[in-house]
């Protein structure tokens, strides 16, 4: 697959770009950028039958890293291996194949990108002008779910793109858009899943998980284990763990209260082997699975939902964009 700026994981871990339209005297070129500290990156590229590498070690978060390659006669494609240890022991690695043409510019921008599961669109910025857009859908597995060829006749800007599919099937999207001119491509997943559960029951202001109450969370660790072993081989599956209450209460305090549940169910599930990146955040009331007045106690409303994927819930999900803390 290849890309103009791939993102791995908004709000994740690591982001990928390339030079998909070399100019005059400008070289192929790979950035990786992690999103937070890491403890060591190495990037090697071969291409042309020659290496390309970098290491670099204390590498600071949302620090650029650039690999250019050789600009050799006849050589358009590279596969790039990245390694990543971050400063709290998380490591991850990838490879990164690229494909580029010495013609005019078109690039495209994913760090605003975002899916609409809704309205099954994909959201990007472009460069320059989007005259038709390849755009094949992949399932668990690497399962080709579907294959379209849309025309599109938009750019430079704003660049909206259709795909079908359930987002609970739809893992990943291979897009291709081109003028007569020149081409990028991306990859972009809108997949994300709801895990079904069990809710823990705290004791009133609590945070504390009482023991009685481990065997739910001991469940949705092995679903969490399932999803893993069914998706972890096409994007990096991240979990996020949403915390509710219900209207019972001082508003603040309850926002507080959610959030220190939330940390506790993410702790627990690290403690007891949960090995991928864990996100929480508290909602506080605001978001009620029942609507109800104020001071209300509903047991509907106490409750945590765990939501999994390579970025943070996309638009149509119910769920709203926040800023996600890393455990």
């Amino acid at each position: 697959m290849f890309l103009s700026l791939m993102t791995l994981a908004q709000a994740g871990d690591l982001d990928f770009g390339y030079t998909p339209n070399p100019g005059p005297g400008e070289k192929p070129a790979l950035f990786v950028t992690p999103m937070r500290a890491a403890e060591e990156l190495v990037i090697s590229c071969q291409s042309g039958g020659r290496s390309f590498d970098k290491a670099l070690s204390g590498v600071a978060g949302g620090t650029k890293v650039t690999v250019e390659m050789a600009r050799l006669s006849g050589v358009t494609t590279a596969e790039c291996y990245v390694r990543v240890r971050f400063t709290d022991g998380y490591a991850e690695e990838t490879t990164v194949p690229i494909e580029w043409a010495f013609a005019g510019k078109l690039s495209v921008d994913l760090s605003r990108a975002s899916a609409d599961v809704t309205e099954h669109t994909l959201t990007v910025q472009v460069t320059g002008p989007v005259d038709s857009a390849t755009i094949v859908a992949y399932g668990a597995g690497h399962a080709e779910l579907d294959r379209r060829v849309v025309e599109v006749g938009a750019g430079p800007g704003e660049l909206i793109l259709p795909w079908a599919g359930d987002p609970a099937d739809v893992v990943l999207l291979d897009v291709k858009v081109e003028n007569s001119m020149a081409w990028a491509g991306f990859t972009f997943s809108p997949w994300f899943l709801d895990i079904p559960h069990e809710d823990v029951l705290f004791e009133s202001n609590s945070d504390v998980i009482d023991p009685d109450q481990e065997y739910k969370l001991e469940h949705t660790l092995s679903e969490l284990d399932e999803v893993l072993a069914k998706y972890g081989d096409m994007v990096p599956v991240k979990l996020y763990i949403a915390g509710c209450t219900d209207t019972v209460g001082e508003a603040g305090h309850n926002l507080e209260l959610s959030q220190r549940r939330a940390k506790a169910i993410a702790k627990w599930l690290r403690a007891h082997g949960y090995s991928s990146p864990i996100y929480y955040h508290g909602f506080g009331e605001g978001l009620l699975a029942v609507q109800t007045g104020d001071g209300v106690d509903s047991i509907s409303n106490r409750r945590v939902l765990y939501l999994v994927g390579s970025q943070p819930p996309p638009s149509g999900s119910g769920i709203p964009g926040v800023s996600w803390r890393p455990l």
